[in-house]
């Protein structure tokens, strides 16, 4: 299931990018863009915000554990034009402790 989550861990498009978010939940509108928000509104188009996505989210699956990675790099995240974006660590693997 997919999950709206208070920390991204890896950045595959930048958030200034993102003009909505649609979910089985509900759709948000980045604050960034009022004109879209008026325009939603004016067709009587609900919407939530992102803070209430993820709290709709960490309440259908709970909150994710933090992760824990390794210093090897698996794969990088570049945009179109090159510029990178991010880069995958390996994650550490999990254990269920003692």
């Amino acid at each position: 299931m997919a999950t709206v989550c208070r920390d991204v861990v890896t950045v595959t498009t930048p958030g200034d990018c993102v003009d909505v978010l649609v979910t089985d939940y509900g759709i948000a509108v980045n604050p960034a863009r009022p004109d879209l928000i008026q325009c939603l509104d004016e067709a009587g188009i609900k919407h939530v915000t992102i803070e209430s996505l993820q709290e709709k989210a960490y309440s259908l699956v709970g909150e994710p554990d933090p992760l824990e990675w390794e210093d090897q790099v698996v794969a990088i995240v570049e945009t179109r034009d090159g510029t990178i974006l991010d880069v995958v660590r390996k994650i550490k693997p999990f254990s269920f402790g003692d």
